[in-house]
């Protein structure tokens, strides 16, 4: 059996002198990685942390983010990294489901850090990730003056009491866009399945640094912390996504790969001084965790030549890829240049079916609910054991999304079967109708929703953000899409959204609050 801290030591037997993480200006080797990896256990065991307790980090990206992605498991506990854009009473109710005991909390989130020990009766230390212990509030712990303390424990100090490879080491958080998030249940072989399928097919290894500056409260970019370790990677920590300084870390620690999402990859495009940034270094881009307009992934392969693209589809439930879209089905010319508008293929571990309404697998072409099965399907939701059966049924994880496999086995998604629009009788997909808005030259995003229709029973309205300087009006982009798609497919009415449309937490366009909004504009 080999979990996660086995290969971090590994690489600092093999690599010591290896860079492993570089955050705000240092570097950490692999040696210095297992031995911060082996001390911050012993400090979670004195605090008494014993095997199945959760760990809780409220705080932006950073390298005590990193670490304590391993930490806990290395003694049998649970880490729980908190989404720190939730509003305070989210915060304490994803606590209350989760009960951990220790919070840790970066010097952003300090003060909160000390409000939420008060309001969770589980939580019974608070302590501070910060380079000095200035900033540390009243009665919390400093966590590198607790890991500079003592001895540094063996290896296999805590063999006995970590985590097997079948049991929770992680509870990541649904963003809860339709309710109460739930904490997904992960354990070392499902991410370790996940890790190993992505690097493979990415071509990852120890020349590489990837930039993670993606929220790591989310698997969309952290699942890139568990590949790292897994193939020996330099990981460049950045606190936060911001366009300028991303394109400076890029080109200053000679980034090879990172992920973006495409609201990501659009504000750099977007940028004044795009043409300006050195991207000499990255060999590849990926993205994932939301629909890709087609236009957007088009204009970036022509705008960036010579780096190559790969996109990666999936749920935190699936730990999280299912699918990819390789480099050479990116290439101008190749046989596959129509699979754009897909996710890829399934990989070689999972088994990606589509069903109809009566559960019943369908045909090349035909569109359904997708299912999935495999080894990194999660263990389930965390204290919802009515919910976990709801969503893996019959030995498939229910996805929620709606799509279809070509004849090629290309998977296609036409969006979530909750957000599917009834018109006239006539199911509408948002994504297919926010596909061809997104080709108007005009149009910088656009999120399409049903409203309530006396006749039609839902009907198809498009929120649409112009491009600066462009203009269009509702006649002509309704007009637009019905020389592109069916007419039922067309939007019947348009909202001119006057900002970059709002952003859920991980960083995928909110149309909850989009909907939300509308729907006061129109009363009901």
């Amino acid at each position: 059996m080999i979990r996660f801290p086995d290969y971090i030591r590994k690489h600092a037997f093999q690599r010591p002198q290896a860079r492993a993480l570089h955050f705000e200006g240092r570097d950490f080797t692999w040696a210095d990685f297992s031995d911060r990896l082996h001390r911050m256990a012993r400090v979670l065991r004195d605090l008494g942390v014993e095997p199945g307790d959760r760990v809780a980090y409220l705080g932006h990206n950073s390298h005590w983010l990193v670490e304590l992605y391993f930490a806990p498991c290395a003694i049998g506990g649970v880490f729980v990294p908190l989404n720190f854009r939730l509003a305070e009473e989210e915060l304490v109710a994803v606590l209350a489901d989760c009960t951990p005991e220790i919070l840790v909390a970066d010097r952003h989130h300090a003060e909160q850090g000390a409000r939420l020990t008060r309001l969770c009766p589980t939580l019974r230390h608070l302590v501070i990730a910060d380079w000095n212990d200035t900033g540390t509030p009243d009665g919390a712990l400093h966590l590198d003056s607790l890991i500079a303390e003592g001895t540094r424990p063996a290896d296999d100090a805590f063999d006995e009491s970590a985590s097997a490879s079948d049991e929770t080491m992680a509870l990541f958080y649904t963003s809860g866009t339709t309710g109460q998030p739930k904490g997904v249940m992960l354990s070392h072989q499902n991410l370790m399945v996940n890790a190993m399928g992505t690097g493979s097919a990415m071509n990852f290894g120890p020349a590489d640094s990837i930039l993670l500056s993606g929220p790591l409260f989310h698997l969309g970019t952290g699942s890139r912390i568990y590949t790292s370790v897994i193939y020996g990677m330099a990981m460049v920590v950045q606190a936060r996504f911001e366009v300028v300084e991303t394109a400076r870390m890029i080109a200053e620690q000679k980034i090879t790969t990172t992920t973006l999402v495409p609201t990501m990859l659009r504000m750099l495009l977007d940028h004044p001084d795009f043409p300006k940034f050195d991207f000499s270094s990255l060999r590849l881009l990926t993205y994932g965790a939301a629909p890709m307009p087609q236009a957007l992934l088009e204009n970036a392969i022509g705008e960036i030549p010579g780096l190559t693209f790969c996109q990666s589809y999936g749920m935190t439930e699936a730990s999280p890829v299912l699918s990819m879209l390789p480099p050479e089905d990116h290439k101008p010319g190749n046989p596959m240049t129509g699979k754009l508008g897909s996710v890829g293929t399934p990989l070689p571990h999972c088994d990606i079916r589509i069903v109809g309404e009566d559960g019943q697998f369908l045909p090349a072409t035909q569109r359904g609910e997708i299912i999935v099965r495999g080894p990194q399907i999660m263990r389930g939701y965390w204290n919802r054991a009515e919910e976990t059966a709801q969503a893996m049924r019959g030995g498939f994880y229910y996805t929620g999304d709606a799509g279809y496999l070509d004849r090629d086995g290309y998977l296609f998604l036409v969006g979530r079967t909750k957000e599917m629009i009834i018109s006239g009788g006539e199911n509408v997909y948002p994504i297919e109708t926010e596909n061809c808005l997104s080709k108007h030259p005009a149009v910088a995003q656009a999120a399409v929703i049903g409203l309530p229709h006396k006749k039609w029973g839902e009907t198809v309205h498009a929120v649409v953000a112009l491009r600066e300087g462009q203009s269009a009006g509702a006649d002509e982009l309704i007009a637009f899409c019905r020389e592109r798609i069916a007419h039922f497919k067309a939007p019947r009415s348009v909202t001119f959204w006057s900002e970059a449309l709002p952003l859920s937490a991980t960083n995928k366009i909110d149309k909850a609050a989009i909907r939300a909004a509308i729907m006061a504009r129109h009363g009901d």
